[in-house]
């Protein structure tokens, strides 16, 4: 490996956008993450906003294409 050539890896501070910090290494000083593990929904067993926000998206698609026939055959309930 040649001198002086790679970046320095030192502690890092990790500051999450919920308020939670950490130390790691990295080669930057101080780094800034939208989601961390005491906030995201997987670790932390919570179902955050997002769920709501896909329920939105599929009503507002079926809102907007309701009763359009897209050549399929109607079905008769019986």
């Amino acid at each position: 490996m040649k001198k002086d050539i790679h970046p320095r890896y030192e502690k890092c501070t990790v500051t999450c956008a919920c308020g939670n910090t950490f130390e790691t290494r990295s080669t930057d000083k101080e780094l800034r993450v939208g989601v961390c593990s005491s906030c995201h929904p997987f670790y932390t067993g919570k179902k955050g906003s997002r769920v709501l926000t896909e329920a939105g998206r599929l009503e507002k698609f079926q809102r907007k294409y309701q009763g359009i026939n897209y050549g399929q055959r109607e079905t008769s309930d019986q």
